[in-house]
């Protein structure tokens, strides 16, 4: 372990416990100051202290925190730094809507976070018997509230850095139960990218219902991977209750009449979809003003309904001027929420943010338990789509690191974005009519220009630069999206998914389609 951070994990140590400490630390303390916040250790090997119960390891096995100049074999009591005897109180698995495993235990699927983003990756991860704990984070400043009863626990900390390669690129800080435990950790300096890195803090006293593990970032954004709670002492995990939800708490949007509230006038609107789900279209006038939803007609128990940003034609402000399309994808199994309201005006040309708030909100809604959505929405699939200019806000959120595939469709870039291209970081696409339809030439060279990703170029011979958006279910076109947010959201590689890309017979590989593409 490096020891710069050694000094900055041990310098507040020193400062929470008073303890004895190395290097230029000095003090002394009482054993109930020692005891007030607990012991900070890891999962593989311990050094301690003789005048208190601190203990710091690290997960390296080369390598530990030295805060005195003698050990103790009583340090830790078992190999994964938690003490004998101590019972599994609640594990969770941190950014993953989805359970996983380690070492025989099951962390649950993220749960009481307050605030922070959440990414799940493919990479594998050195030093795991298992890599899928270690594949998703919650990042940025936030907390977590574990409802517990009033016991004593241990709670061990589990981290990698799935982003960055070099270090000092990501510092932050971690509280529990108030109190500071572990200062400028850099995970990277500590075992390097996409390696697993934990710690484990013992004794800690809770009495007020709930054990809190608070991250606060200094550079880029503070990360974890998961949290598993032990008690030597009777502590238990409290199931919060079902939450008592009044009309106000519910938030519930409103359903919206497209022949009433076009604001164009009435015109053909072909409500026959494609997908088995059906579609209604709702504006949440409480939450989300400025936008328009579109999904499956009936929420089901166990939804788990992929995110779709969507991007107008035109930029346009107005959130049912591609119903059509919008109510094949949400049809299919999505939700699909386009900016604007549904009788909006105005334009946000070249401004992504606000399909980036289309994202936090429906986020924020499948964590809000009083709402429809409540864990419903599979948050750690999302994909940024849209149409003309809307095409370019999509590429433009796609730099959004929740992200995991953007579509411009009848699109590209008008000028070079190479500063934008160069944030890409998941598979994109570029779905054009024919070469003589607008924007075909724009979204050509933008195809040339991405080489730090995947990326899927298709031309539709029959197809103008609209033509797609007013067709019944969206044509040609509406079926390569939904094959390819089938494909990039849900893992399909049959026919209705990978299939239709790549493949003996797929549906892009010939007329009316010419495709071509680069890393997959």
């Amino acid at each position: 372990m490096n020891s710069n951070l050694n000094k900055k994990i041990i310098s507040s140590l020193c400062v929470l416990f008073a303890t004895g400490c190395v290097g230029d630390q000095a003090g002394s303390s009482s054993s109930e100051q020692a005891s007030s916040i607990g012991t900070l250790s890891s999962s593989v090997i311990s050094s301690s202290s003789q005048s208190s119960d601190t203990t710091v390891q690290s997960s390296s096995e080369n390598s530990a925190l030295p805060l005195s100049s003698s050990s103790s074999s009583e340090a830790a009591s078992s190999a994964m730094g938690v003490p004998g005897g101590a019972a599994l109180v609640y594990a969770l698995n941190a950014g993953a809507g989805v359970a996983a495993q380690l070492n025989g235990t099951t962390y649950n699927a993220d749960r009481f976070a307050t605030g922070g983003m959440t990414l799940v990756v493919t990479d594998a991860i050195d030093g795991a018997q298992d890599d899928t704990l270690y594949q998703s984070e919650r990042y940025g400043s936030y907390a977590y509230e574990i409802p517990v009863s009033a016991a004593t626990y241990s709670v061990r900390l589990h981290f990698a850095e799935l982003y960055h390669n070099d270090v000092e690129l990501r510092l932050f800080n971690v509280s529990i139960e108030g109190q500071p435990v572990i200062g400028e950790l850099d995970i990277f300096n500590e075992v390097g990218a996409k390696s697993a890195y934990e710690l484990t803090i013992n004794n800690i006293a809770v009495s007020d219902g709930s054990l809190s593990v608070e991250l606060d970032t200094i550079v880029d954004n503070a990360t974890i991977s998961g949290i598993a709670v032990y008690s030597t002492d009777g502590g238990q995990f409290e199931e919060p209750p079902e939450p008592v939800c009044n009309d106000a708490g519910r938030q519930t949007p409103r359903r919206v009449n497209y022949d009433a509230e076009y604001p164009g006038g009435n015109r053909f609107f072909n409500e026959n979809t494609g997908g088995s789900r059906g579609f209604v279209i709702e504006h949440a006038t409480e939450s989300l003003q400025h936008h328009t939803i579109y999904r499956p007609q009936t929420l089901l128990e166990g939804d788990k309904l992929p995110i779709v940003a969507w991007g107008n034609g035109g930029c346009s402000n107005v959130g049912l001027d591609q119903a059509e399309f919008l109510s094949e994808i949400a049809s299919h199994g999505y939700i699909a929420i386009a900016h604007g309201a549904p009788n909006g005006n105005g334009s946000p040309r070249g401004n992504a943010a606000e399909l980036i708030k289309a994202i936090d909100w429906a986020i924020a809604e499948n964590a809000r338990e009083c709402s429809q959505f409540y864990g419903k929405l599979d948050v750690e699939n999302i994909a940024t789509v849209g149409w003309s200019c809307g095409g370019e806000l999509s590429h433009r959120a796609a730099v959004d690191p929740r992200v995991d595939t953007g579509m411009a469709l009848n699109s590209g870039f008008i000028n070079n974005e190479s500063a934008v291209i160069a944030q890409f970081h998941s598979p994109m696409a570029i779905f054009n009519g024919s070469p003589s339809a607008i924007e075909y030439n724009n979204g050509l060279r933008e195809y040339g220009d991405v080489n730090n990703v995947p990326i899927y170029h298709a031309s539709h011979a029959n197809l103008g630069h609209g033509d797609a958006y007013f067709q019944n279910n969206g044509g040609d076109m509406g079926r390569a999206v939904v094959g390819w947010l089938n494909w990039q959201l849900k893992d399909d590689t049959s026919a209705t998914g990978q299939g239709l890309f790549f493949g003996n017979n797929c549906f892009m590989c010939g007329f009316p389609w010419t495709s071509m593409d680069k890393g997959f």
